[in-house]
């Protein structure tokens, strides 16, 4: 069906259309650039959190390694040592493990004696005896190999964070220390210093060949193959993190994994890095969400306001070229229109003119007057 279109409708209409299409791209355009722009700066951001938390956990490593040196290094612990004597060693260090243990959540303070057999855990003062070496790689290098040791290990009651030193009298080798935590305190502070949710998963394969106390593995939350370990936000973490987006961390390969989710109405950046343990074994991963919720509203905001300018523009030059095509084109052709049907109809005595006319229509007016001149001395 053809639509008998005016000249002002069949002129306007195919300019206004490829302006709201133009206007429209552009608006589209501009939008996914932001997008895109802020989803890079995001990674970006996402990539070094994930790096700066794994930098805060080493930070903490080398922290509890040092403070086994110091202790290792006194002469007490020498000399308790190589005597076996756990009184002496608890009545020197159990008032400052009581206030350690407060001011920086340290929950293990340990002596071995070779080759990695517990004399004392300040913590559990009543267990003892049994050989950590067979367990605790950390333990077994210290006796092997006589030097000093920090990282991420199984105990029996879960992952912490180790730092094991060796202990010499008189230059013999008669034990070694340690002092160990958990990885809440590292995890906390990377939240507090970026503003993000953080969290850690291990696999369960890890945890059984760990051999962690049941107990332990029964009050962590399952994700498939891996259990949530701990998390800023527990609810949140598990309404996010699923068994595909931890199999797709899997497939990065070592590579940091970066992922959108949504989550009770909100949107989230997700970071996932894998998490080593002393030995360099993979045995889970360290995760960040980062809410942009209100990220996307300021774009979506922006991008209204943006839109409203372009349909201004919009309204502003569509009535820009109305009034121009009704001044320079539709009245001339209005006014033509009205003098070839005076023509038409044997009036021929009033010249033609066009106010306004220019161009090609002033041409057209001139050849319609000419032609009421001829037809005017064709009847005289």
């Amino acid at each position: 069906m053809k639509l008998n279109l005016g000249i002002k409708a069949g002129i306007a209409l195919p300019l206004l259309a490829t302006l709201v299409i133009g206007m429209g791209i552009l608006a589209v355009f501009n939008y996914t650039s932001q997008i895109s722009v802020i989803n890079s700066e995001a990674e970006e951001t996402i990539k070094g959190t994930l790096n700066t938390a794994q930098g805060i956990i080493d930070g903490h490593l080398n922290l509890y390694q040092q403070m086994a040196s110091l202790v290792a290094s006194m002469p007490t612990v020498s000399e308790s040592l190589s005597k076996g004597d756990r009184s002496k060693l608890i009545a020197e260090f159990l008032p400052g493990y009581e206030s350690l243990k407060t001011r920086i959540r340290l929950n293990q303070f340990n002596f071995h004696r070779p080759p990695g057999i517990a004399i004392l855990r300040l913590q559990d003062l009543e267990r003892y005896g049994d050989n950590l070496a067979a367990i605790r790689r950390t333990i077994y290098d210290v006796n092997e190999k006589k030097i000093g040791v920090k990282g991420l290990e199984f105990g029996r009651t879960g992952l912490g964070l180790r730092g094991v030193e060796p202990v010499f009298s008189k230059g013999a080798f008669v034990g070694s220390m340690e002092f160990g935590g958990d990885l809440a305190p590292a995890i906390e502070e990377t939240k507090k210093a970026f503003g993000v949710e953080v969290g850690v998963v291990i696999s369960k394969e890890a945890t059984t060949v760990a051999q962690i106390l049941p107990e332990w593995q029964k009050s962590a939350k399952p994700i498939g193959d891996y259990l949530l370990f701990y998390a800023t936000k527990p609810d949140l973490s598990l309404g996010i993190l699923t068994a595909d987006i931890i199999a797709k961390a899997k497939k990065a390969a070592g590579q940091i994994y970066i992922d959108q989710a949504g989550y009770e109405g909100k949107d989230y950046f997700l970071g996932i890095s894998s998490l080593k343990d002393y030995s360099g074994t993979e045995i889970g991963y360290i995760f960040i969400l980062r809410d942009r919720t209100a990220l996307l509203g300021k774009i979506k905001k922006a991008q209204a306001i943006n839109v409203a300018i372009y349909f201004a523009i919009l309204i502003a030059v569509a009535a820009a070229i109305v009034l121009g095509m009704t001044k320079n084109v539709v009245n001339p052709v209005i006014a033509l229109t009205k003098a070839a049907d005076d023509v038409s109809m044997g009036k021929l005595s009033e010249k033609i003119e066009v106010s306004g006319a220019k161009g090609e229509i002033a041409t057209l007016a001139k050849s319609i007057d000419r032609m009421r001149v001829s037809m005017k001395k064709l009847l005289e």
